[in-house]
């Protein structure tokens, strides 16, 4: 060792500079995804889209490192890497800059993409090279040592950044701070970065004498061979499986809850957890154990791709995150298995680099356009079954591992197992693609918001987004104009329209977040006016072509595509003085909520539009998420009363919940309003939600999900209790709109 300690102070900058670097490197992640989260629509395509450019970026930095290695001398990588962190720390901004902001229909990939690389690219590009390339500083100046520990730490480092982001820096510091400390992190990395690489101007090249047969952590001498292109291959593979997994099972999870930090970061933290105990502790993989979990997990998925409807919302999570950790864990152990000598380490980490990075690419780009389902799932599942039965089938290379006929038959039977449930989950994957296997299915397609389909069955034809129905029409009755579903006259749509007639004669001028069917468009009347803002164009021409709701309706409608807060703020900007009578927040998409369309930002922006006697109203049924705390919040700061309307279809299969604001006494005082609201429940306590704070965890309910029928009882208990929070409940008037004290 050259007469080196194994952790002298050259071993200490190293760790420092590649902790720091991977802590950065991954706190920026959701930092900045949280930033353009508004200016995309809230979707979950916005994590997922960041990763497949952050994984591309960390490709392009293993590969400047991997060349650096080839071709240049250390000290004169030294210089190089010093001028880009120049560059890099002189360009640093986390802040996207206003001229950044999309106008709302451009392509969703695209402008992410863009925004990402002119606001954080060269400082991550510089933070994604660093790992392979402090490891080769190390592997020169300290032969003989491994440097995977150095790699283990990394990854340590990146869990760090990503388990405190949703629990310490997200809830206790604003948005700007957090850009702050972290441009400040990156100054004291440069700094660090380059007194680590000064160790190296005194080398002449990248390996000595000490470099041959040197050791793993494990005392394990490593092969020096150059790795073959079956090897190579054999990398990208399992790189690229674990990569589709993990970006599939955040898909899953953030559309039907929330595209929120905490589901972005649970399966990415796994998925690092995994590449931990892998390359730090490669005796804790175990095939016996972690194998079967995948097979086991493949089963549970699939039944959850399939009933996912049925199933209480932390069953799905746990269900799914054990899929990606053990998925994960195989993959990354396997690749650990066949990691190649320190002389081929950027290789090794170039090439597991690209296969992540096609993985993210296969799962943002191409699936959206090749699938009409979540099928990235399927075939991450079906290639991991098929890494554990190219394990169990084909005979190993080592003598050590030669085994006895009697498990070798052990084997052959669980590779039939194995076999079996790859059928299933085949099966699963020919249902979502052959439609003819969907009873009354007449179109089904899905982009980068989500998916989205239209069944009919005995005369009634649904729009479902997700796995929910967002609306639906009578087709061939002559009832096709008729109040339906979720926009009956009970419900707070036909109270927020009967109710406001009741006073005013005039005509309506109404805007509508999230178009869905369109049915919001049958209580119009002659001379009334009704905008949609609509994000996703599939839905525009679902609307369009396979309902008549917008071709039929009395009063004048148009589809406004773009996401409905930016478009209401460019009309507020503009000074748009067009206000409306009624405005309706109704764009959810399956259960996930639209974080961003109730903020305090955001409903600055509807009041701004909203005529001094309009009416607000949210639409907010969900199986996973109570929001009554979020809208209560935002009609006592703003000194509006909220009316709760609930509404059950006589044969309890529709149930959906409103809440109306407004400051209008003769609309709170109408009979239809009187007749229709519904007391607050005792004890519900205001939680506010803004861009910078927007936690879930007090309002998410973990059973199979928000139980409405429950919560009507609850509401006939309470009918003769005290009104809730300052008098707010049944026929009340909230005017003072300070509730400070309730920030959670």
């Amino acid at each position: 060792m050259n007469g080196r300690e194994p952790y002298d102070l050259t071993m200490i900058r190293y760790c420092l500079t590649i902790f720091l670097s991977a802590f950065l490197l991954f706190q920026v992640q959701p930092m900045i995804a949280r930033f353009i989260l508004p200016w995309f629509g809230g979707t979950a395509a916005v994590w997922t889209t960041c990763m497949m450019f952050f994984q591309t970026l960390l490709l392009l930095g293993y590969l400047y490192a991997h060349l650096m290695r080839r071709f240049v001398s250390p000290r004169m990588t030294w210089v190089l890497h010093l001028g880009l962190l120049l560059i890099a720390a002189a360009t640093v901004s986390v802040v996207p800059a206003d001229s950044l902001r999309p106008s709302g229909d451009e392509n969703l990939t695209l402008g992410i993409i863009g925004v990402l690389g002119f606001t954080i690219g060269m400082p991550f590009f510089v933070l994604s090279s660093t790992g392979p390339l402090i490891q080769a500083w190390q592997s020169s100046s300290h032969q003989g040592q491994s440097p995977y520990r150095l790699y283990a730490l990394s990854n340590l480092g990146s869990i760090l950044a990503l388990v405190t982001y949703p629990f310490l820096v997200e809830r206790y510091l604003p948005m700007n701070s957090q850009a702050l400390f972290w441009t400040i992190g990156f100054y004291c990395f440069s700094i660090t970065c380059c007194w680590s690489g000064w160790q190296t101007v005194q080398l002449k090249n990248w390996s000595g004498d000490d470099f041959n047969n040197p050791l793993d952590q494990t005392g394990e001498r490593f092969e020096m061979g150059r790795p073959s292109l079956i090897v190579t291959i054999v990398w990208f593979v399992l790189a690229a499986t674990a990569s589709i997994i993990l970006l599939a099972t955040t898909n899953l999870l953030c559309q039907e809850v929330a595209s929120i930090p905490f589901l972005w970061i649970l399966p990415l933290s796994l998925y690092l957890l995994s590449f931990i105990i892998c390359f730090d502790r490669p005796a804790i993989y175990r095939r016996l154990i972690f194998m079967p979990l995948v097979v086991v997990g493949s089963i549970v998925a699939v039944g959850l791709v399939h009933l996912g409807l049925f199933t209480g919302l932390a069953f799905q999570i746990i269900a799914l995150s054990m899929v990606c950790f053990s998925a994960s864990m195989v993959c990354h152990g396997e690749l650990e298995r066949s990691k190649p000598s320190p002389q081929y380490l950027t290789g090794f980490y170039l090439v597991v680099a690209f296969g992540g990075a096609a993985g993210g690419v296969f799962v943002c780009i191409l699936a959206p356009q090749i699938f009409t389902g979540f099928l990235e799932f399927h075939v991450g599942l079906v290639v991991s079954l098929l890494v554990v039965l190219c394990v169990l089938v084909l005979p190993s290379r080592k003598r050590s591992d030669a085994v006895s006929p009697g498990v070798k038959l052990l084997k052959y039977g669980a590779a039939m197992s194995v076999f079996v449930v790859l059928a299933i989950v085949l099966s699963s994957a020919v249902y979502f693609l052959d439609p003819s296997y969907q009873q009354g299915l007449i179109f089904r397609g899905r982009n980068e918001y989500g998916l989205v389909s239209v069944v009919e069955k005995d005369g009634y034809r649904q729009f479902i987004n997700g796995r929910v129905e967002h609306g639906g029409q009578k087709v061939g009755t002559g009832k096709e104009m008729e109040h339906i579903s979720y926009y009956v006259p009970e419900s707070g749509v036909g109270v927020a329209f009967d109710g406001f007639r009741e006073f005013s004669d005039d005509s309506l001028n109404v805007a509508v977040l999230g178009l869905g069917a369109g049915a919001m468009a049958t209580w119009l009347e002659p001379n009334d006016r009704m905008v949609f803002y609509e994000i996703n164009p599939m839905v525009v021409d679902i609307a369009k072509n396979h309902f008549s709701f917008l071709e039929n309706s009395a009063g004048e409608t148009r589809v406004e595509l773009g996401d409905g807060r930016l478009q209401l703020q460019k009309e507020m900007e503009a000074g748009d003085r067009d206000l409306y009578d009624l405005i309706f927040i109704d764009a959810f998409s399956s259960d996930s909520i639209p974080i961003h369309l109730l903020t305090t930002e955001c409903f600055e922006i509807y009041l701004n539009r909203l005529k001094p006697n309009g009416v607000l109203v949210a639409h907010i049924t969900n199986r996973f998420i109570d929001l009554q705390p979020v809208i209560l919040d935002h009609s006592l700061r703003n000194g509006l009363t909220p009316i709760l309307v609930d509404y059950h279809s006589p044969d309890g299969k529709l149930k959906t919940r409103w809440i109306l604001m407004t400051k209008n006494n003769d609309f709170k005082n109408s009979a239809k309003v009187k007749l229709f609201e519904r007391e607050w429940v005792d004890g519900i306590l205001p939680v506010r939600w803004s861009d910078d704070y927007s936690s879930v965890a007090a309002l998410l309910n973990w059973s199979v999900g928000v139980d409405l029928e429950k919560m009507n009882a609850d509401l006939k208990d309470t009918m003769t209790s005290e009104p809730v929070a300052d008098g707010v409940g049944a026929n009340s008037n909230v005017e003072a709109g300070d509730s400070d004290a309730s920030q959670n």
